[in-house]
């Protein structure tokens, strides 16, 4: 039995894996710590601090972290600093670099209008941009249903996490030195992960394990359940 720790993502919540996790093995301890409503952490490394905290007060003293898109560079950020309490990596739709310079920009402009206007109008915009075309077309309640959901996040904690992740720290260099094994899990359609840029740091990866799935967005825990579920299941009985 392992300890598997699912991190959501920006603009999302803990809710994301309620149904994807009853397909993975029911042999496991899953945990969902939900960081949607923190207003008080304005860096990564805070964000994997307060990850340390939850862990200790539920004496877990190794886990699998495994975190989708801004939960992968939390959970990157707590590998870097509490790499004994790690038994292996998942980045489902996420990355270890940093930043780019228009991706700095683009968060600058998520601050402003969330300085503008409220949480609901930003998610509406925001989250159907995780799905492809076609999910979205044949999908529209599902996806309304998530955006009444997340409409609830506090704007102060979008703010919070927009800072965080504009300022955060690239793990590029880093990630060669992970002995643990690594998963990640990429969509070729994604518009928030480059696939190719993420391709390229696997390669520096020790123990690397990718799904690389050509008709996914942002979203395979939803877009491919199915396929996601029996990759991970996999990766979690390697070791």
């Amino acid at each position: 039995m392992k300890n598997i720790v699912f991190l959501h993502g920006f603009g999302e919540n803990a809710s994301i894996w309620s149904e994807f996790t009853k397909l993975l093995n029911p042999q496991n301890q899953y945990h969902f710590p939900d960081f949607s409503e923190k207003k008080d952490c304005f860096s990564i490394p805070e964000y994997a601090d307060w990850l340390k905290n939850y862990l200790d007060k539920k004496k877990i003293n190794e886990a699998v972290i495994i975190g989708h898109s801004m939960g992968g560079y939390i959970s990157v950020e707590f590998c870097h600093k509490y790499p004994e309490m790690v038994l292996g990596l998942g980045l489902f739709h996420s990355s270890v670099a940093a930043d780019s310079e228009e991706k700095k920009e683009n968060r600058d402009k998520t601050i402003q209008f969330l300085i503008k206007h409220d949480t609901n109008l930003f998610i509406k915009h925001f989250y159907p941009n995780m799905f492809t075309e076609e999910f979205k077309a044949s999908n529209s309640d599902f996806i309304q249903k998530n955006i009444e959901e997340f409409s609830k996040i506090p704007n102060e904690a979008l703010l919070a996490s927009t800072l965080a992740m504009k300022s955060r720290q690239s793990h590029v260099e880093n990630i060669s030195d992970f002995k643990f094994p690594i998963f990640q899990i990429l969509g070729q359609q994604d518009t928030f992960v480059n696939y190719k840029d993420a391709l390229d740091q696997t390669v520096r990866m020790q123990r690397p394990n990718l799904l690389l799935m050509d008709n996914i967005c942002h979203a395979g825990m939803f877009e491919s359940p199915k396929i996601c579920a029996q990759f991970i299941n996999s990766f979690l009985s390697s070791f």
